[in-house]
């Protein structure tokens, strides 16, 4: 049963949000949590959304043993993405998106912000549409012969959950350890709610927790957790014990 947290608790939560709800990755955690993770040397990374590369060339220079799998679905924004990171050892750009099928997704690209892409009519402004093409990750998976996935982010504006289903496979299978994931008032209109994201990935043996600036807040679901304000969470497979507690601070 739902159980209301305590007036303090719901106080301090709002007290806190100008400090951690931002998309600043050096402020709202994102380059806190791969620093933690390199102590456990992850060999594979998969950047779905990858934009330009910021992202990537931060994780880059805090992994550089790993072999990163980036994707960038629409090709104006890909172009950039290879101008500048071609060149950059064992990392495999891809010009396509992942979904929870294989075939075409039209993006709605806007030109004020590349990052904004989406394929929902998000209120941004004006925007052009692109049909871009998708694949399903468990089989983009299975034909480079990637066995296991240390790190998976996902930053896909509102298409965060058709990347999960997609992986569902590897999921299952516990083949995927660290999954890093967006939140954030897209999700009122695609009708996937954080309480979804919970279901989906703690019936698969995750503990999920909100990405703070130096740890992450592993706990179960509650209504008052659904602010759609964000704007990551991270989900880790219960058997990696070890880096749910260091992660959560312990």
């Amino acid at each position: 049963m739902e159980t209301r947290r305590p007036l303090a608790w719901r106080l301090s939560k709002w007290l806190v949000r100008p400090r951690f709800d931002c998309y600043n990755w050096y402020d709202n955690g994102e380059y806190w949590l791969v620093q933690k993770l390199a102590a456990f040397h992850p060999a594979v990374v998969f950047d779905v959304g990858a934009n330009v590369g910021d992202w990537l060339t931060m994780t880059r220079r805090a992994l550089p043993d790993a072999e990163i799998h980036a994707f960038e679905i629409v090709d104006t924004t890909y172009a950039r993405l290879r101008e500048r990171c071609a060149d950059t050892a064992a990392v495999l750009l891809n010009n396509i998106g992942l979904s929870d099928r294989a075939g075409t997704l039209t993006m709605h690209v806007y030109e004020s912000c590349s990052g904004w892409a989406s394929h929902i009519a998000y209120p941004h402004g004006e925007y052009r549409d692109v049909v871009c093409p998708v694949v399903r990750g468990d089989e983009y998976a299975r034909q480079r012969g990637v066995r296991h996935i240390d790190l998976l982010k996902i930053d896909v504006e509102g298409a965060e959950h058709l990347v999960l289903k997609g992986f569902v496979d590897a999921i299952d299978t516990g083949d995927i350890d660290v999954i890093q994931f967006e939140y954030g008032k897209v999700n009122i209109l695609t009708h996937f709610l954080l309480r979804d994201f919970y279901e989906f990935l703690e019936q698969r043996e995750y503990s999920v927790g909100k990405l703070f600036p130096r740890r992450v807040d592993f706990r179960s679901y509650s209504f008052d957790d659904e602010d759609f304000v964000g704007p990551n969470f991270v989900a880790v497979r219960r058997a990696r014990s070890d880096i749910i507690d260091i992660l959560r601070g312990h």
